[in-house]
This record gives C-alpha cells, structure tokens and sequence, in this order.
C-alpha cells in the first residue's frame, strides 16, 4: 500500500522525501546515539594533578611519622629518653609540614570544585563533585590527625623530661588510638578519591 503511494509522488517529491529522512535518520544518531564530547577546563585537570601529588605527598609524610612512632616506643621502653626526644622533635617538624601541604590541598580543591560547573557531560561533573567532597573531608581529618600528633608529642616529651610523670600512659594510649583511626580513614578517602576519579576518566 505504502509502496503503490510512494510510485503516485512525483519523482522530485519523492527525493526531497528520501532527503528529509536521510536528515533525520542524520540527526537521530548525532543527538541519540553519539555521545556528548568531553568537555574538562583546563584549569580543573591541572589543580587536579597537582592535588593527587600533594595528597600523595601527605600519605608519605603520615606513614613515616607512623613508622618513627614505633621507634619512639621501643625506645620508650628501653628508656632511651634522649634518643626519643630527638625523634620527636624531628617528626613535630614534619607534622607542621604537612599541615601546610595541607593547606595547599586545599587551594587545589576550591580550584577543581571552581571549574566543575563547566564539566561536560554533567554525570562527569557530578562525579568529580563526588571526588572535592571526600577530598575536603580528608582535609578536616587531616587537622584532626595534625592536633593528636601534636598532643601526643607534648605529652611524650613530658614523660621523657619527667619519667615519673604520673598519668601519661593512658593519655599516650588513647592518642595514639585516635591517631591511628585518622590515619585510617585518611587513607581510606584518598582511595575512594582515587576510585571516584578513575570513574570520571571513563565518562
């Protein structure tokens, strides 16, 4: 039926209808089938390279502050007061350092989350949103991790000072306790960072 129709349209008629569904036919894969291109501010991709380094830079910084605690308490043990204080005050110089990287963290994050709304398509930019916000809470631990260190370096240079200080063992404990379950959850909102980021990538 539709055929015998087709054959009665003019023949001009029936190329400029041929043309027209070759149009659509054109228009429908473009906006339906075709993805979005990728659009990213160049200014988002390099606050983020430079966070992912930063961040990196602060995981190191926290795993050997870590490993010279354990040094701190084997020396502790062995009373070897002097030789733990300089340790200490060794690591009180690197925890104030990565306060301040810290602190350069986050400059590079109000950077991406300032360049997010030009992302395109917009599930990479909600993504990437996802991304800023654990990594700004990593941040917030990040302080809370800075202050316990500091507290327990105040409070072991007391004991080492004074060993018959009363009372800094369980003060040590509790800190260190705390000092590692930052330490925990630092590490685990950098790899959901990291995790998100490699889902924005494949967008």
């Amino acid at each position: 039926m539709f055929v015998i129709f087709y054959h009665k349209i003019p023949r001009r008629f029936r190329i400029l209808i041929l043309f027209l569904l070759i149009i659509l036919t054109t228009y429908f894969v473009v906006r339906f089938l075709t993805p979005n291109p990728k659009i990213i501010p160049d200014e988002f991709l390099k606050a983020r390279q430079e966070a992912s380094l930063i961040a990196k830079e602060i995981i190191a910084v926290s795993v050997g502050i870590n490993e010279n605690l354990n040094k701190v308490s084997e020396l502790d043990s062995q009373k070897k007061y002097s030789e733990a204080l300089v340790i200490i005050s060794a690591e009180r110089e690197r925890n104030w350092l990565a306060r301040e990287k810290a602190i350069n963290l986050s400059v590079k994050l109000a950077a991406m989350a300032e360049n997010i709304s030009a992302i395109e398509p917009s599930s990479a930019g909600q993504v990437a949103l996802q991304a800023v916000s654990l990594e700004t809470a990593l941040i917030s631990r990040l302080i809370n991790y800075n202050d316990y260190l500091n507290q327990l370096f105040e409070i072991l240079r007391e004991k080492f000072l004074d060993p018959q200080a009363s009372d800094t063992d369980g003060k040590i404990l509790e800190l260190i306790g705390k000092i590692n379950e930052e330490a925990r959850i630092i590490n685990e909102l950098d790899g959901n960072f990291n995790e998100l980021m490699a889902k924005f990538d494949k967008i």
